[in-house]
């Protein structure tokens, strides 16, 4: 059994999950979750993955993270203001990823380049980004 999630979407706390999981459930699996198309590998998600799950509302990110990784998470979820005009902000660490998440074409979806995780965690609290997909050890 693995000791922690695999993968996750993180998101600003104040950001619509429900949205975002709608939003990406509309989405091909697919499409969503190869990566061959755009020449890489774990694009955007794993090419490993092979659905999306949401969580029940009462679980957090305590809770599915665990005590570990809570304070990483704490800086996330700290006072950003809402996504403006109901967009999502998805950020990107690659130029593959970049091509995949605009071939996507998502209304409401817009997808912003980082360089790295960390970047795109930082753009996160800058509220320049609402959202990317991690491996559970990227945390």
């Amino acid at each position: 059994l693995l000791k922690e999630p695999r993968h996750a979407v993180i998101s600003r706390k104040d950001a619509d999950s429900k949205q975002i999981y709608e939003v990406l459930k509309q989405i091909p699996d697919s499409d969503l979750f190869s990566s061959a198309a755009f020449g890489g590998k774990d694009l955007m998600f794993s090419d490993s993955i092979t659905d999306l799950m949401e969580l029940p509302k009462i679980m957090d990110s305590f809770l599915y993270l665990r005590e570990d990784y809570y304070e990483a998470m704490r800086a996330l979820r700290a006072g950003n203001p809402p996504a403006p005009d109901g967009k999502i902000e998805w950020c990107t660490i690659s130029h593959a990823e970049q091509q995949k998440c605009d071939s996507l074409q998502i209304p409401r979806m817009e997808c912003r380049r980082a360089s790295s995780v960390d970047e795109c965690i930082q753009k996160i609290m800058r509220k320049e980004a609402d959202a990317i997909a991690v491996d559970g050890g990227q945390v």
